[in-house]
Formats: C-alpha cells, sequence, structure tokens
C-alpha cells in the first residue's frame, strides 16, 4: 500500500467527500449512491455485502474480469461454498467483525488488495464494506475514508432499506420473541408481520438443528442459516439457544412432503439433526411448538443416530412415556405380563417377545406380521395364541393393546434390547 501522510488537501478531500455523503443521507438519496459517490473518493471499486453474505450494492461503473471474488458476488450475489470455505478457515469474517476500523486485506484467492471494513449498527455488524484496488493502489489515507463511509452506510440502512438488509436486527428479533413466548395476541402479531413484510402460508412448523457438532471451519453459520432459508421457501431462521431455528410453512402437505426429501438431503450432507414440530397454524403457538422439535430432536439423536431427521409425531409416544413418569420409573410403567413374557423368552430361548411386537406395530395384520418375520401364517396364529396363555391375556383387547404398544416403546427408550 502507498504511504501517505495528513495535508490540508488529504483533509480538504475528506471534507468535502463527508459533505456529498451528508447531503446524500440529508435528501432522496440510497445505498447505491452512496456506494457509487464511494467510487468517485476511492477511485477505485466498491462492494457491500450483509452479514448473510448477500451482495446488497456495488459500484456500477466498475469493470472487473480477472477478480474471483469480485465477479462471484456480483455475477451470482452470493459467495460459492468453495469460497466461503476459504474465508472461514482465514477467519476474515472474524477479523471484520472484531475490528473497530478498516484495514489492508490480501489473500491469493483475490487479485487485488482491499480494504475490509464492518458497517455496524449499535455495536452489531450488519454489513461489510470492500474496496478493491483495481483501479489504483490503495493509500494509508484510504482507511479513514472507509471508515467514513462505512458510517454513512450504516445510517442509510437504518433507514427505509434496514429491514430488507440488516438481518439480526428487526425480523430475527420478532421470530426470537416468538419462540420466547412473547406474543400472546394473534392480532399484535399480524400487524408487526404487515410492517416487517414478512409471509406465511397457513401450515406452519416449527424446525429445529443441532449445531453442537457444527465445523465452522469449513463454511459459516450465517452461510449455513442463509442456504436453508434458500432451501426452504417461505421460511425464517435465526440462531437461537445455540441451535438454528426455523418456522417453515406451506401451503399444503403435497408440497410440504416434496420440500422435506430436499431437507433430508442437506442434513445428510452437512451432517446435521433435525427435530421438526407438529403442524400448526397460528403464529402464537410458535412457543409451544419450538418445544415440540426440541423434543424430537433430542429422543431422535438418542434412539436413531442414523437418521438426521426426526418429526415429532414418530417420537411423541416416546415423549408421552416420558412425561407419565421420571425415567427411572418409566420400567415400572410397562406392562408386567411383557416383562413375563420376556423372561420366559431368556429362559427358553424362544422368540414370542418379538413376534408380539411385530404383531403389535403391523396392526394386528396376521399376514403382514408372518411375512415381516418370514414364517408361515399358522405359525404366527400358534405363536399369538402360546403368547396369550404365557402372559394369560387377551392381546387383543383394546386397552391391553395400547399398554403393550406403549410398553415397548418405554423399553426402546430405556435401552432395554429385546431377547
Amino acid at each position: 500500500m502507498e504511504q501517505s501522510k495528513p495535508t490540508l488537501n488529504n483533509n480538504h478531500f475528506l471534507a468535502q467527500n463527508s459533505l456529498k455523503l451528508l447531503d446524500a443521507l440529508a435528501g432522496e438519496g440510497s445505498l447505491q449512491q452512496l456506494v457509487e459517490i464511494g467510487y468517485e473518493m476511492f477511485g477505485n471499486p466498491i462492494l457491500v455485502i450483509d452479514m448473510s453474505l448477500k451482495t446488497i450494492a456495488y459500484s456500477s461503473n466498475s469493470k472487473i474480469n480477472d477478480d474471483p471474488v469480485w465477479n462471484e458476488y456480483v455475477n451470482s450475489g452470493y459467495p460459492s461454498l468453495s469460497l466461503v470455505n476459504y474465508y472461514a478457515s482465514n477467519k476474515l469474517s472474524q477479523l471484520v467483525n472484531r475490528s473497530e476500523s478498516p484495514f489492508f486485506w490480501t489473500d491469493p484467492y483475490s487479485k487485488y488488495p482491499r480494504i475490509m471494513s464492518k458497517v455496524a449498527f449499535g455495536g452489531k455488524p450488519i454489513a461489510v464494506l470492500s474496496i478493491i484496488a483495481h483501479d489504483k493502489p490503495l493509500q494509508d489515507s484510504d482507511l479513514e475514508l472507509a471508515a467514513l463511509l462505512s458510517k454513512a452506510i450504516s445510517i442509510e440502512l437504518q433507514k427505509n432499506q434496514f429491514i430488507h438488509y440488516s438481518r439480526g436486527l428487526v425480523h430475527e428479533n420478532f421470530i426470537k420473541e416468538l419462540l420466547d413466548g412473547k406474543f400472546k395476541d394473534g392480532k399484535i402479531i399480524d400487524e408487526r408481520i404487515k410492517v416487517l413484510n414478512l409471509t406465511f402460508r397457513k401450515n406452519l412448523y416449527t424446525l429445529t438443528l443441532d449445531i453442537s457438532r457444527f465445523d465452522n471451519t469449513k463454511t459459516s453459520l450465517t452461510y449455513l442459516r442463509n442456504e436453508l432459508e434458500q432451501k426452504i421457501p417461505h421460511s425464517k431462521a435465526v440462531v437461537y439457544d445455540d441451535k438454528i431455528v426455523l418456522i417453515m410453512s406451506y401451503e399444503d402437505d403435497q408440497f410440504y412432503k416434496s420440500e422435506i426429501k430436499k431437507l433430508k438431503m442437506f442434513l445428510k450432507t452437512y451432517h446435521l439433526y433435525a427435530g421438526i414440530s407438529r403442524c400448526f397454524h397460528h403464529l402464537e403457538d410458535v412457543h409451544e411448538h419450538y418445544f415440540q422439535s426440541l423434543d424430537a430432536l433430542r429422543l431422535g439423536m438418542m434412539l436413531n443416530k442414523e437418521e438426521y431427521f426426526y418429526p415429532y409425531d414418530e417420537y411423541a409416544i416416546y415423549h408421552f412415556a416420558e412425561s407419565c413418569s421420571g425415567v427411572e420409573d418409566l420400567k415400572k410403567n410397562c406392562h408386567p405380563s411383557l416383562l413375563k413374557l420376556i423372561e420366559y423368552d431368556k429362559e427358553n430361548n424362544t422368540d414370542y417377545t418379538r413376534s408380539l411386537y411385530t404383531y403389535i406395530i403391523h396392526s394386528k395384520n396376521i399376514t403382514d406380521s408372518a411375512k415381516a418375520l418370514n414364517i408361515h401364517r399358522n405359525t404366527m396364529f400358534y405363536r399369538l395364541e402360546k403368547i396369550e396363555v404365557i402372559m394369560d391375556i387377551d392381546i387383543n383387547n383394546s386397552n391391553t393393546f395400547l399398554h403393550l404398544h406403549l410398553s415397548f416403546k418405554i423399553l426402546e427408550l430405556l435401552k432395554i434390547n429385546l431377547p
């Protein structure tokens, strides 16, 4: 970088540009106008991205064809995953967030040196300003100009466009308040949605991702959150209690099923686990369904680690069993005759317990149960008769059948293997 000492000319140049920026902010200016003024100030291209790594403005007169980073942000609007991974490993975003003043930056991925500057509001980063040394070398005096331009951009983003660009300061706070259960009145929620220009479909779900094992050296958490919102239409995501939480919405079940297939692939790619609530229809119920997604996530990871996606409906019976009593007392809630059958199998080296469970999960269908066990239907009839004799119960009694089904789920929850 070229060294430069403060001079009267530098001070005059700074004052002139301060007035230009002030005039733009006071009038009908825009973020794009500030960026164009910045291009005149530095004589170099300007790029502004928000904290989701989305391009929100760049100098329109800049013609750069040989800088990969500039081309990705300008042509695609977002960086590629390889670029995100590269800068995550170099901790550039952390450096920008921690720095209180602009700084010079060079790396092999970019052809041209840069000035990097945090754009902040209330001490929280809301965007990143880059000045690219394409047309002429950068100077030390440009750092002061970069700080001035960053402040002007911060003020502009707090105006009408602030809600759109400032992730984490407006709509994310609203989502967090829903998760906290602070809204009970649907009318107030509707007003907030209109002000924030948010749109949700009629069928709502809360999805919670466990990020405790997430490797942020490979990609940034912000990028991951943004990827989720892109992949799941009509969703809003926040980082909440050390997890990523999404409020998802769909118009119909068919669309939901097709999108869930994509979500499962996404989770598998990043080795992430997620629990999803039951469907609901009012945003004031987000708080309750957030806990459903948490329970599904916890129970799913406990019982079925090879899967990545856990719907609450599939784990509700385990949650119900847990809620009946403390975990240490759960076994006491099992049907006593089932425990008797388990002991019989152990003593006689038989397989009646597994046959009974197969009959239960196949909803009393003899043919399907026999097929699953690879035995003849008559053999299945015989086993069920023998089971009833050993247990001294009618397994087809509705209350008994339900109790036995719940008992098997309790054994799974306690990780007690069948003989």
